[in-house]
């Protein structure tokens, strides 16, 4: 890039659609072709059978809903040539979400279910994560003239940085756990995966891995082999923490980043090797005694004593944020986990709340149907109030989302949007949980879907991980379709 990292979010939106909607043609092409030869073995032969084309889920029904609400929000936006593509930088506009609605309408009927998608997925991913780690020890690959610490290799801040990996990285991850072959490909790429996260910096990795590991124990439970598999993933993240550790040892001065981040602390702590340590003792145990496969019983055992324990831990959360916006802890920045303040999350609490502002002063209207595809910074900044409260927690520095996905959507799309768009992937994710014992390929979409929006509780959508998850949404409906 002629300016360094400055133009790469707009350089890399324009590859990414002048692509996709290169591929729609030629898809709107072979689609027409094909569309005119079954129409003629209907009319001719009453061909009985039917294909993908012919078949309408659930999830293309509520896709079609989606993509019309997005037009229709579109058509009543607060300024429609900030919709059409989306704010300079983001592009999260209606151009780009009406693309991938199309292309996994395309994907859902033409993949052809190939596993050479997964190793190229691994192998492009495997080359991003290894410059991500070069880079955090100041050994830069690709000569770029802005070299600031909050950029990493090719991807830009680290947040999107983060946002790229919770949503690829459980690819390769989860077919370490439930996949066959290329095993050791797979655990030299989960080590490359959580060495990159440790390094990064940024505190919301650890939003993705408890959702990573949460969510694979809780399929994992289903097969011996599959738990054999979990227990070695868990021991090459605790290992890779050290690997973390011992890397600031060797390239002491090459570490560009906040040597106090949580990820630093963490890794420099015996915690992880501890946890590494115990996993691989369990899965030295399991090979050993070559237990069966657990019951039913027991495996619903262990899910409930997981959701008992999900609930506990929001609930001790809470108990202490109430605690400590009671001011009965003294200020300290390591409680200001624990606060609800605007300083919460790097200032994520200050872009919260003037984002249920916003959506409180919205008119019915576009309390439903949103402010716009991607008109959030247009339309926050009109309201006079919540402008000045963001001014003075963020300065100059525009906000262009929530920090919160689901915030961002409601008041981009309203609640209807949002509805559509959570009712896509709950349902997709559900309905791969069912038929995942058919196939348990349906079961890393499932892992990839939860680990995106888990971590994007705290994050944002934008075009180095929005995409893929309709790209992934579309290969998993061709697997439920076909199989």
């Amino acid at each position: 890039m002629h300016q360094g990292y400055v133009d790469i979010a707009k350089a890399k939106y324009h590859f990414f659609i002048y692509s996709s909607l290169a591929v729609l043609m030629i898809l709107a092409g072979l689609g027409a072709v094909y569309g005119g030869r079954r129409l003629y073995c209907r009319i001719r032969e009453r061909e009985p059978y039917l294909t993908n084309w012919d078949r309408i889920s659930l999830i293309d029904m509520l896709v079609i809903l989606y993509a019309t609400e997005i037009f229709i929000s579109y058509t009543f936006s607060y300024d429609k040539k900030e919709a059409l593509f989306g704010t300079e930088g983001w592009y999260m506009g209606v151009a780009l979400l009406l693309t991938l609605c199309a292309l996994y309408f395309g994907i859902s009927r033409l993949w052809n279910g190939g596993r050479a998608v997964w190793h190229t997925a691994v192998l492009a991913s495997g080359v991003v994560f290894l410059l991500g780690i070069l880079d955090r020890f100041s050994i830069y690959l690709i000569p770029l003239k802005i070299r600031d610490s909050a950029f990493i290799s090719t991807l830009g801040n680290i947040n999107w940085f983060c946002g790229y990996l919770s949503i690829v990285a459980p690819i390769g991850i989860s077919l370490f756990v439930i996949g066959t072959g290329k095993k050791w490909m797979y655990g030299i790429y989960a080590f490359m995966v959580f060495v990159a996260g440790f390094c990064q910096g940024g505190s919301s990795i650890f939003l993705f891995w408890a959702a990573l590991f949460s969510i694979l124990l809780w399929i994992a439970v289903k097969k011996r082999m599959w738990m054999e598999n979990y227990f070695l993933l868990l021991s090459l993240w605790g290992f890779s923490a050290q690997a973390m550790d011992m890397l600031r040892l060797i390239i002491p001065e090459g570490y560009n980043y906040d040597t106090d981040s949580l990820c630093v602390r963490v890794s420099s702590s015996p915690f992880p090797l501890l946890i590494g340590v115990g996993a691989l003792g369990a899965y030295g145990l399991l090979r050993i005694r070559k237990t069966g496969k657990l019951s039913e019983k027991i495996q619903s055992i262990i899910h409930r004593i997981m959701v008992m324990t999900l609930a506990a831990g929001i609930l001790w959360y809470l108990m202490l944020a109430l605690l400590n916006c009671g001011q009965r802890f003294s200020p300290s920045d390591r409680l200001e986990l624990f606060s609800f303040g605007k300083t919460w999350g790097n200032g994520r609490g200050a872009a919260i709340a003037g984002s249920l502002e916003a959506y409180r002063q919205m008119p019915l209207s576009r309390k439903l149907l949103g402010a716009g595809p991607d008109c959030f910074s247009a339309y926050i900044y009109s309201l006079e109030e919540v402008a000045a409260m963001l001014r003075d927690n963020f300065g100059s520095s525009r906000l262009t989302n929530a920090h919160n996905e689901l915030l961002t959507c409601l008041i981009n799309t309203g609640i209807l949007g949002t509805c559509l768009y959570v009712g896509i992937f709950v349902a997709f994710a559900g309905s791969c949980m069912r038929k995942g014992k058919e196939n348990p390929a349906l079961y890393l979409f499932v892992v990839c879907i939860t680990c995106y929006f888990v971590h994007n509780m705290i994050s944002f959508a934008q075009v180095l991980n929005f995409p893929f998850l309709f790209l992934l949404l579309g290969m998993g409906e061709n697997l439920k379709l076909t199989k």
